[in-house]
């Protein structure tokens, strides 16, 4: 999942150039900006196996029922804790699948980045 659609069209492009030209459209660009029809025909490639992934906006979670989702990714920790699960609880809709989610999140939300900054801080006001 992206936040934004221009992320989700340029990532979609660096991973579709990864792979051979054969299987570049495996990997396919979702979001707001596309038609119905193209988001039912992506839907159905997608559970038929014809569509590996998508790089995609909030909107594939909007009414969408995909069973068997097995990878969830985020980009970036810049949504809401609410759209968060609601993005990740995409994987494994069917109890009979296992699924995993990942967040790729900035350096500035990890404690030690934090922490670092905290005690750099305190350094320059005991400084001045």
């Amino acid at each position: 999942f992206f936040d934004s659609i221009q992320d989700g069209i340029s990532t979609t492009k660096f991973l579709q150039a990864c792979l051979p030209p054969d299987l570049q459209d495996k990997v396919k660009w979702f979001n707001s900006n596309m038609t119905t029809e193209f988001k039912e025909d992506e839907v159905t490639n997608l559970i038929a196996g014809d569509t590996w992934g998508l790089c995609t906006t909030e909107v594939f979670g909007m009414g969408m029922d995909v069973p068997d989702v097995t990878l969830v990714i985020q980009w970036r920790a810049s949504c809401k804790l609410s759209a968060l699960w609601q993005r990740f609880s995409r994987a494994a809709r069917d109890h009979a699948v296992e699924g995993t989610a990942l967040l790729f999140a900035e350096k500035k939300y990890f404690d030690d980045v934090c922490e670092d900054k905290r005690k750099h801080q305190e350094c320059k006001k005991k400084a001045t």
